[in-house]
Order: structure tokens, then C-alpha cells, then sequence
């Protein structure tokens, strides 16, 4: 009895989630399959300035989700360990910077770093010198944009692992006397490796592939989604386009293919 229940139960799982599974692969795999015939049409070419757009994302990427680990760190531990009312009120001001649009993230990064932006306009009251002037333009503008959405989430990515951390153990190290930066060095970091990782993953993915903030500060460092909007609809030319959008794709592919990994390890 109980085991065709099971069986019922199984099957009736699969019913529900099978339209969604069927969805997404229809999204995957004709895309791609349309992506490499395109790319393949007269034979794949990967030229210099791609190598470098795909360089400049990936080293783009790779220290935005550095820097977003490093200084979401203390915030996360802040929402799993204080008081409610003060974890609502900074949860609430994480999440406003993921309700907005690449394009508003970049327009925002303008208005503080462009030529005429906030920072350079005081600087050059105070110095004289309107220092980072159109640094918004720049790598420097991308990371600050890119920095300013992925730290929050990866913040709220790394609160339910800090929130998982029993309290004890923290006690115990407390007791045998460890000190605030002993106890993160060698109980709660190493509680939350795997965490920290997936979530470095997560961020890295996301950056790979942010497309809105680039499009608005990208003139003086390209990267690949930029280069891949720009042959689409400025060249027209769509073997080029393709090529691009499966370099990206591939890079994507290697990441996403280690977050499995990392999450075994933390189970």
C-alpha cells in the first residue's frame, strides 16, 4: 500500500514539475543549437578583439564577486545575528538596489562618477582638481555599478548560511577563549566555506553577464555582452554575434557545472 503510494507520489511530482522542465529546455537547447549553426555557417572564427572583450569580463567579473564576498561579509552576519527590527530595516535597504534596472544602475553611476558627476564636482571645489572625472566611462565605473547590485545579493545569499551556524559553537570557542577574529577565522569561515563559495560562483555568473550597466558605462573597457550587442545590431552581423554569445555561454556553462560540486561538499 505504502508503496504505491510512493509511486503515486513520485509520478505526480513529475507531472508538476515536467511542464517546467520542458520549458527550459526548449530554452536551452534550441537557442544553442541555433547559436552554433550560425556561428559554425562559415566556419568558427575567434578573432583578437574577442579574446579580449572575453579577458575583460572575466577579469571584470572575477574581482567584482571578490570584492562583493569580501564586504558582504559582516552585513550577512549582521542580518543572521541582530535584532529583528534593525535586520528589517537592512534587509529592506539591500534589497532596493535589486529592484533596479542595469540602465538605472549605470545612469545612477553617472550621475556620481561622470565627468559632471557628485565626487568629481567636490573634489574640485576642495582640491581644486576634479579628480575621477569620467571615471564612470571606465573599468572603474563598471566594478563601482556592478558593485553596487551584486553586494546585496550576495549578502542575502550568505545570511541563511551565517543563520545556520548554531550558536554554541561560537560559545564553546568563546569559552576556551578565542577572540572575535579567531573564532571568524577558525570556526565561522570554516562553517561557511562552501557557502561562500557557491556564492562566489553566483555573483560571478551574474556579473559575466550583466548586460544594462555595461551598456550605459562601457566606452573605454569592453566587454563581451557589449561586443555581442554591438555586431548584432550595429554590424549586423550575426555569425560574429554568435560566435561571441557562445564564448560567453561556455564560460557561464564552466561555472554554473562547479556550483553542484561546492554544494555536495557543504552537504
Amino acid at each position: 500500500m505504502r508503496s504505491g503510494e510512493e509511486k503515486s507520489g513520485r509520478w505526480t511530482g513529475i507531472a508538476l514539475v515536467l511542464p517546467l522542465l520542458l520549458f527550459l529546455t526548449a530554452m536551452l537547447l534550441y537557442p544553442l543549437m541555433r547559436l552554433s549553426a550560425l556561428a559554425l555557417h562559415r566556419g568558427l572564427h575567434v578573432d583578437a578583439p574577442m579574446l579580449h572583450a572575453l579577458r575583460n569580463s572575466i577579469i571584470l567579473s572575477l574581482g567584482v564577486a571578490t570584492v562583493s564576498i569580501l564586504l558582504c561579509l559582516t552585513p550577512a552576519w549582521a542580518l543572521a545575528r541582530w535584532p529583528w527590527r534593525l535586520k528589517v530595516a537592512l534587509r529592506s535597504a539591500l534589497t532596493v538596489p535589486l529592484m533596479f534596472s542595469g540602465v538605472i544602475v549605470g545612469f545612477l553611476t553617472i550621475l556620481m562618477l561622470g565627468r559632471v558627476g557628485l565626487i568629481p564636482t567636490l573634489l574640485a571645489s576642495l582640491i581644486g582638481i576634479p579628480a575621477g572625472s569620467g571615471a564612470a566611462y571606465g573599468a572603474v565605473g563598471l566594478v563601482v555599478a556592478y558593485l553596487y547590485f551584486e553586494i546585496p545579493r550576495a549578502t542575502l545569499a550568505l545570511e541563511s548560511a551565517f543563520r545556520d551556524i548554531d550558536i554554541e559553537y561560537e560559545a564553546a570557542a568563546s569559552t576556551l577563549g578565542a577572540r572575535p577574529w579567531s573564532r571568524i577565522r577558525r570556526v565561522i569561515l570554516p562553517l561557511t566555506r562552501s557557502a561562500i563559495a557557491s556564492t562566489f560562483l553566483l555573483t560571478f555568473s551574474v556579473s559575466l553577464g550583466s548586460y544594462g550597466v555595461a551598456l550605459m558605462l562601457s566606452r573605454r573597457f569592453t566587454i563581451l555582452p557589449v561586443e555581442i550587442y554591438t555586431a548584432y545590431t550595429g554590424l549586423l552581423d550575426d555569425q560574429r554575434a554568435s560566435t561571441m554569445s557562445l564564448m560567453l555561454v561556455a564560460v557561464a556553462l564552466m561555472a554554473a557545472s562547479l556550483t553542484p560540486l561546492v554544494n555536495r561538499r557543504r552537504v
